[in-house]
């Protein structure tokens, strides 16, 4: 009976012990538990203020956009054109063509004109031709262009007359073509001026021979540079020099990037004669010869006499490299240009030839000088 007895309680002691080991798991895994709802109650409400937060952001972002978008209607800041028109030319990127562009975007935006520098958007190696094919197919209302006398651009002239679409000529013309107006500066009164100064530098330098060479650009037109040869030839017989100056002329490539560098290089390197006096009639030739000056130690050798003002230009004034550079009003050429459209558009009538202003820039008046050419560096 005994023996019964303490089975029982072993038997009931064995039980306590699986229940008191069974309770501690339970309340072991019951905190556990607790311990992970309290970390996703916390994840939760993190979320949840992040949420709110995103929520809050959006709505005011929206609304601030809104209220954005709604002032710009109110102001009227979409401006609207009566007309489109074109700059088509070969150098788009040079401080000559973007201060021409500037004054026919300020023309343009005053008369109610917007005015495309033609190639920019398009890119590769567009010519004259291509770029006036797509004015001409798109319909432009008017076109700038820099002219130069071949048959090619002639004949789209010829085209863009046929659609309505005036055409004005820009710095180089082609006289030739059904252009409606040309603007730029009169070729005769520029060769005079450069003729008046080589006098002065063939007086100044006792040079009892000199060799003069004039550098084109294959834009320049045949009839231009005839006519600066000869009004250049006029000043230095009126001199009593012509019989001692010895005048040639070189066309420049532009067709190809560094062309301009390495044929005006060549003309320090090859088998004739250096010139005494390089006369150019652009400012990328202006710049180069300039250079190529420098790099062969031929300063005060040779003189030049340049083309327009630029940061470059006027730096080479300074120091004596260039004697002296003959500056065109540029964005009064733009002015010009978009005037003539309009006119032309207005009344079917536009003026043959609008002559803008000039300037000789040397070391005495580099400074004191009103002309502006490129913008400074």
């Amino acid at each position: 009976m005994e023996l019964d007895n303490l089975e029982n309680k072993i038997e009931e002691a064995d039980k306590a012990a699986e229940t008191t080991e069974e309770t501690a798991e339970m309340e072991e895994y019951e905190e556990a538990v607790n311990e992970d709802n309290k970390k996703l109650l916390i994840v939760t409400i993190i979320t949840g203020t992040l949420l709110v937060a995103i929520i809050i952001f959006t709505i005011v972002f929206f609304y601030v956009n809104v209220r954005h978008t709604k002032n710009l209607l109110d102001s009227s800041n979409f401006e609207t054109y009566d007309n489109y028109y074109v700059m088509i030319s070969d150098n788009r990127d040079s401080d000559f063509w973007k201060n021409v562009y500037e004054g026919a975007l300020e023309e343009g935006e005053n008369s109610g004109a917007y005015i495309e520098k033609m190639g920019e958007a398009i890119g590769g190696d567009m010519t004259k031709v291509d770029m006036l094919r797509i004015a001409i197919d798109s319909n432009v209302d008017g076109i700038i262009l820099e002219g130069d006398g071949t048959q090619e651009v002639d004949k789209m002239i010829e085209e863009a007359k046929a659609e309505d679409i005036p055409v004005v000529t820009v710095a180089d013309d082609s006289a030739n073509s059904n252009r409606i107006s040309y603007v730029g500066a009169s070729g005769y009164n520029m060769g005079k001026e450069y003729g008046d100064q080589l006098v002065k530098c063939i007086q100044e330098k006792s040079l009892e021979k000199c060799n003069v060479l004039i550098l084109f650009d294959d834009t320049q037109a045949n009839s231009f540079q005839s006519v600066i040869i000869t009004a250049i030839s006029e000043s230095l017989d009126k001199n009593e020099m012509g019989e001692n100056v010895t005048i040639s002329s070189k066309t420049v490539s532009t067709d190809k990037e560094y062309a301009a560098e390495e044929e005006i290089r060549d003309i320090f390197v090859g088998d004739e004669e250096i010139p005494d006096v390089i006369i150019s009639l652009s400012e990328k030739n202006t710049v180069c010869a300039s250079q190529t000056v420098v790099d062969y130690n031929m300063v005060g050798r040779v003189e030049i006499l340049g083309y327009y003002i630029s940061p470059a230009i006027k730096n080479s004034i300074e120091k004596n490299i260039i004697r002296s550079s003959i500056v065109v009003d540029t964005k009064q050429m733009g002015k010009y240009a978009v005037e003539a459209i309009n006119e032309y558009k207005e009344s079917g009538y536009a003026s043959e030839i609008y002559m803008i202003d000039t300037q000789l820039i040397d070391s005495t008046n580099l400074d004191s000088s009103t002309m502006e050419g490129g913008d400074e560096d």
